[in-house]
């Protein structure tokens, strides 16, 4: 274990060429701080490039939801749950905020209305059904 070496030419260079301004700055901080390594900073850089790769290669799986399959989710949650449905418009009127017991309610009810979702899937779903509330709300 050594104390942080500092960033080379070389390895500053490629950190500038890099397009994202988030990751450029996440890998500057991780680099400038002032934990002990076990490893190098080149040997960091590239894990965080890797994993950065791996997570915008996940993030292009995941299903963009277009306004009117949210539409009819929010018309199935009416007619298959008016309950929920008039609960979580209350949540989101009066708080802005859906409690955790509601949240996997109509997460359970996502999954009922397309049974294969992933939860990451799912979770874009809820965040463009709140959006949609919110809408109605101005």
């Amino acid at each position: 274990m050594t104390a942080p070496e500092p960033i080379s030419k070389e390895l500053q260079a490629k950190i500038d060429a890099l397009d994202d301004d988030v990751l450029r700055k996440n890998i500057i901080m991780v680099l400038s701080g002032s934990g002990v390594r076990k490893i190098t900073n080149e040997k960091i850089f590239d894990n965080m490039i890797r994993n950065h790769e791996e997570v915008r290669l996940q993030r292009a799986l995941w299903r963009v939801w277009r306004d009117d399959e949210v539409l009819d989710f929010v018309e199935f949650m009416k007619k298959e749950a008016p309950d929920q449905y008039a609960e979580f418009a209350r949540q989101e009127r009066d708080s802005g905020e859906i409690d955790d017991d509601l949240w996997w309610k109509i997460r359970e009810l996502s999954s009922r209305w397309i049974s294969d979702l992933d939860f990451h899937d799912c979770s874009l779903l809820l965040g463009k059904v709140r959006d949609h509330f919110r809408a109605k709300l101005k």
